[in-house]
């Protein structure tokens, strides 16, 4: 039996609505099972479609520029016609009962009127011709591109297209979207252009989940119809099989997953100082580029202190730049603990005149006019004492992070970070959103970011954090963002107000959160010294006795 040159047909001798057959020189019916025979089909046998008074008659013949066959075109009730005089071609749109209710005309200029009924049809064109359910679907975004592919598999597979291009995708998706569910797969083959791709971005997501699936035509042809004219039909059966499963950004799985493992570069341990075991074992080296970790304590508990100390640990101990930026304090402040921690003592509080001398130049010249091979200075400090203005924080990271090579930022506090965004006064608001891009910095430009955070007030009459409480993370002020999405959260605590100057001056710190090793608990014992202004590592305050380092006299840091 030759192949059908129309199907699903109205049957006059059983009342079938849809079981008939026509062929070039006869008929049958699946439902009946009768053959008739015919004449023959007349190639310019004027079509009449039935519906609307002003639905055009024409006949079906081959389109020679676009490739179409008259077989294609006799499929898909596609004809030529003739209005006003003009030779224009219809692609009809047919209800399921084969009723002709519309007729889309293409006019030698590109325009294209409706005659007919537009509003009484429903869907994709096309969705006449094919059953319910199947292997796959295609979607085209024009009528030609629809019966180039169908040409292209011979008239076989269920291909339809959207009615009115890219623009009415989202519409016409919605309008036949249980039709297109009951296919296992759906592929979108919409014009490789700015408005198709656009479709496909506001289609794809309506689709039933693992259905929806995308090709594009290669390079240097737009779409199925290009390729037909280039005698290119392989080329459209290879971009159909060809097709990529949509999935929801994010979603990596398979091979994916093991290239992206191979690729991915060895994520480096910066180490604390070799002295802090514990916290070197706590967090499973140091800190490391991509993470965001944050300090907290209660009031003047020595958290800036102890990340000057880190500050002058990293400056030594490794080649990368570092931005400081202290929001607490001037920029001289800043520069001069530096100074002072280098040098081992405290002239800012006992002896200013040592900013005279030989020893505090060079030390000064030692630490800010450090550069790195290509000239950036490895100490960037931050002139924004007690503020910055909206947003520019992420610029002035981005900016230090790309054009002055640095790579791990310190950020104190969050505080006075919050107090000067303006999110309409609501501070959980701020902290989400000043946590949600700091992370996404540290991922995206490959950096560390240290955060100083606050503590709540603690709420009853127990132990304060000045008196040793040990905070948790709900103790963190302002946001469940801060704990969410540090990677690690530290906890300085101490007794300010021990009688024993030793215990009075020695931190515990305690890793409260580590996203990569999960190992919280204390860490280590950090003293702080008085006559030298640094940190070195300690015992447990609880231990010492009162005579212990008795020379030292208790002091706020």
């Amino acid at each position: 039996m030759s192949e059908a040159l129309q199907t699903r047909q109205p049957c006059d001798d059983c009342g079938s609505s849809d079981a008939l057959a026509i062929y070039h020189d006869h008929t049958f019916c699946f439902s009946c099972q009768k053959t008739t025979k015919t004449d023959g089909i007349d190639d310019e046998r004027p079509v009449t479609p039935k519906g609307p008074s002003d639905l055009l008659r024409g006949s079906y013949t081959g389109l020679g520029k676009r490739q179409l066959t008259e077989e294609t075109c006799r499929f898909w009730s596609y004809i030529m016609a003739d209005k006003n005089g003009t030779k224009v071609q219809a692609a009809q749109y047919l209800l399921d009962d084969r009723t002709v209710v519309a007729q889309k005309l293409r006019f030698p200029d590109k325009s294209f009127p409706w005659v007919g009924n537009r509003k009484a049809f429903k869907g994709l064109y096309g969705q006449w011709l094919w059953r319910n359910g199947g292997k796959q679907i295609v979607i085209t975004e024009g009528e030609l591109d629809a019966l180039s592919v169908s040409q292209a598999q011979n008239n076989k597979w269920p291909v339809v297209s959207l009615v009115d291009g890219s623009g009415s995708a989202e519409k016409g998706i919605k309008e036949a979207l249980d039709w297109l569910s009951t296919f296992e797969k759906i592929i979108l083959f919409f014009d490789n252009d700015e408005p198709g791709r656009e479709a496909v971005n506001a289609v794809k997501s309506l689709l039933p989940p693992g259905k929806c699936w995308i090709t594009w035509a290669p390079e240097g042809f737009k779409d199925a119809s290009d390729l037909l004219q280039a005698g290119k039909s392989a080329k459209i059966i290879d971009c159909i099989w060809g097709a990529k499963q949509y999935r929801p950004e994010g979603i990596v799985s398979g091979q994916s997953v093991l290239d992206r493992l191979k690729n991915r570069l060895t994520v480096l341990a910066l180490p604390y100082p070799a002295d802090w075991e514990r916290m070197n074992w706590r967090t499973g080296g140091g800190i490391r580029f991509g993470e965001l970790d944050v300090w907290t304590s209660g009031t003047g508990m020595g958290k800036t202190t102890i990340i000057k100390a880190l500050q002058h640990h990293y400056f030594h101990t490794t080649p990368y730049n570092q931005a400081l930026i202290h929001l607490e304090e001037p920029l001289e402040d800043t520069g001069d603990d530096l100074i002072a921690y280098h040098v081992g003592k405290r002239f800012q509080i006992d002896n200013p005149e040592f900013k005279d001398t030989p020893e505090y130049a060079a030390a000064a010249e030692h630490l800010f006019l450090a550069t790195d091979e290509k000239g950036n200075a490895r100490l960037q400090l931050y002139d924004a004492f007690g503020a910055l203005e909206d947003g520019s924080l992420y610029s002035v990271i981005r900016y230090q992070a790309i054009a002055c090579g640095v790579r791990i930022f310190w950020l104190d506090h969050l505080s006075i970070l919050v107090s000067d965004m303006d999110q309409d006064g609501d501070e959980r608001k701020k902290i989400d959103s000043i946590m949600h891009n700091l992370k996404l910095l540290t991922v995206e430009l490959d950096i560390y970011i240290g955060l100083i955070s606050h503590l709540r007030k603690p709420p009853g009459q127990g132990k304060s954090f000045e008196q040793g409480a040990v905070p948790s993370l709900d103790d963190l002020r302002g946001s469940g963002g801060i704990k969410q999405l540090s990677n690690g959260v530290f906890a300085i605590s101490r007794n300010q107000q021990d009688e024993n100057p030793a215990a009075a001056n020695t931190s515990t710190v305690t890793v409260l959160k580590c996203r990569k090793t999960g190992r919280t608990g204390t860490a280590d014992f950090l003293r702080f010294e008085d006559d030298t202004g640094r940190v070195v590592i300690g015992v447990d305050p609880a231990t010492l006795e009162l005579n212990d380092f008795e020379d030292e006299t208790p002091k706020d840091y």
